[in-house]
């Protein structure tokens, strides 16, 4: 098997509007930000204001926003902190937290109090009290191997304890190799909540910041997936498949979701 090394990349010419970092492990891009002053705050790829994740922050910003995120990247999301907020990060590579600390400046400039936690996103909130999260972003899920154990019954209702009644849990579902939406819409149907899917597609002149994106947004308040920021986004049902058994601790299909 080939071990993939992070590695972070540097594009375009320092001072210009289009210099840019990215970090990348192996084939896959797990977050760039801009370098000049007048841009390095703004959210890029997966993560920007028409992203699932961007609906699901702005439906609960009538009041001070505790954020959750499962894989930390660049610290991207922490762009979207306000001051009051609060953002805390779960990685299990001490690697990827000292890079987004020292290569980009997300998690530095946010307005927001922000903290990271080392170790298995899962295992660390089975340990922790609950969290009162608004947000949960579950952002594990971008390569051809992923964990699993973060995308099962157990791990939702893992989740479902740190979130507040009307909580959401945004699963960052765009793989090229992998159809994760039922996965997800059948977990929730499970566990009788609801989910509704913001597939986010880029037109060809917005490419260079915007990446395409697909969310699946869980609640067990279906008022609050009917927020405007969510409807405004594009949501629509996300959907289930109810002939497909239920990913758990100790089943899943990778075969029956391949692209």
């Amino acid at each position: 098997m080939t071990a993939f090394v992070l590695r972070v990349k540097e594009y375009g010419v320092p001072g210009d509007a289009s210099h840019l970092r990215r970090l990348v492990h192996g084939t896959i891009m797990h977050g760039e930000q801009y370098l000049s002053d007048a841009n390095r705050r703004m959210l890029t790829t997966y993560y920007t204001e028409t992203s699932g994740i961007g609906a699901a922050i702005h439906s609960k910003e009538d009041h001070p926003v505790r954020v959750g995120v499962i894989g930390l990247g660049t610290g991207t999301i922490a762009a979207y902190g306000r001051e009051g907020d609060s953002y805390r990060f779960y990685d299990i590579d001490a690697n990827v937290i000292q890079i987004a600390r020292s290569e980009f400046s997300f998690l530095g400039d946010s307005a927001a109090r922000t903290e990271t936690a080392l170790g298995d996103a899962r295992l660390t909130l089975e340990r922790e009290p609950p969290q009162g999260f608004d947000v949960l972003a579950v952002d594990a899920f971008s390569s051809d191997a992923i964990p699993v154990h973060l995308i099962t019954r157990e791990a939702l209702q893992a989740y479902l304890r740190h979130m507040k009644p009307d909580g959401i849990i945004a699963f960052h579902v765009s793989n090229r190799f992998l159809d994760l939406i039922p996965v997800v819409a059948r977990l929730a149907a499970e566990l009788k909540l609801h989910a509704v899917l913001i597939s986010d597609d880029p037109e060809d002149e917005d490419k260079t910041i915007r990446s395409r994106s697909d969310w699946v947004l869980v609640s067990r308040d279906p008022e609050a997936l009917e927020a405007d920021a969510i409807v405004e986004a594009g949501a629509t049902p996300a959907e289930d498949r109810p002939e497909w058994r239920t990913w758990t601790d100790d089943y899943s299909n990778l075969i029956q979701i391949l692209k």
